[in-house]
């Protein structure tokens, strides 16, 4: 039998376990190709969507990146970011990641 204590850590590290649920891209986000970590694979595993001036990019486990829709620099205080432009792609490299659309895809609001 559970002690009525022990009955209210659990309660409180369910609650905990909950209210970490990462929100989930908006709708009409678009799915890019991304590679998150050192050494991974590209592939259209990443939402993006555009709020404002910021560009949100959300991974497959829940986290996510900010970016200046802009100039593309990162807007959350990240490791600077590196922009790789070629043919009608455009990569943007940040601490390890990777993420890839083409060219344009994000401009003027879309």
């Amino acid at each position: 039998m559970c002690s009525p204590i022990s009955s209210a850590v659990l309660f409180a590290l369910a609650l905990a376990a909950c209210s970490e649920v990462q929100e989930q891209a908006a709708e009409g986000a678009a799915r890019i190709d991304c590679a998150v970590g050192p050494g991974a694979e590209l592939g259209a595993d990443c939402m993006v969507e555009r709020t404002g001036d910021v560009l949100v990019i959300r991974h497959p486990d829940g986290s996510f990146r900010r970016l200046n829709a802009a100039g593309l620099g990162t807007a959350d205080g990240s490791d600077p970011g590196q922009i790789v432009e070629a043919g009608e792609t455009v990569e943007i490299r940040v601490a390890g990641d990777r993420y890839r659309w083409p060219q344009g895809a994000f401009d003027n609001g879309q």
